[in-house]
């Protein structure tokens, strides 16, 4: 079973998972291209939701890689204690996406670990974005939390479970450790 799933791996699966994990290793070394690798990794990820029928999520992944070309954004302008109005909407964007997904969680009134856990990953990966993208160490806490929870989401929660994704995407907790040392430093 374990290597029927590694071999069923799906190109987008490696592109997703390798294109958060290398961009992850770049963004723990200051280097701006990790944002790059994170958007290409991101509209992988929407792919890949979209295709295991999760819409809400993929919905929501839009707006994450929305949030990484932000994050991009800041990082080449290097201004990243000025707030513009960029700034604002995308702290508004994270509030407002949170808020849809603590309803979405509310309203159809399915409190299964799946609608549970996506709620926590949006709020981490949001907030970890918008933290990262001004160089704040607090943004790779928020991260830890997120890329344990997606590893646990598609490998054990999704209809089509996806072990390497879960697996890479769990790995990446190692860059941000690497990234809290050398943000702190």
């Amino acid at each position: 079973m374990l290597i029927e799933n590694i071999l069923s791996t799906s190109l987008l699966e490696f592109a997703a998972g390798f294109g958060y994990l290398i961009g992850h290793l770049l963004l723990s070394r200051h280097n701006i291209w990790g944002w790059i690798l994170k958007i290409i990794g991101g509209f992988a990820w929407i792919v890949f939701l979209f295709m295991n029928q999760n819409y809400i999520f993929s919905a929501v992944t839009i707006v994450i890689v929305l949030a990484f070309i932000y994050g991009f954004y800041k990082w080449k302008i290097g201004k990243f204690d000025l707030r513009t109005r960029i700034d604002v909407f995308f702290e508004l964007l994270a509030v407002l996406v949170a808020i849809i997904m603590i309803f979405r969680l509310a309203i159809l009134g399915k409190y299964n670990l799946g609608f549970f856990v996506e709620s926590i990953i949006v709020v981490a990966e949001i907030s970890g974005t918008i933290l990262l993208a001004r160089k704040k160490v607090l943004g790779w806490y928020a991260y830890i939390v997120m890329s344990l929870l997606v590893g646990v989401l598609v490998i054990f929660v999704n209809t089509n479970p996806a072990l390497v994704l879960g697996v890479l995407e769990m790995s990446a907790v190692y860059f941000y450790i690497r990234g809290i040392k050398n943000f702190a430093k």
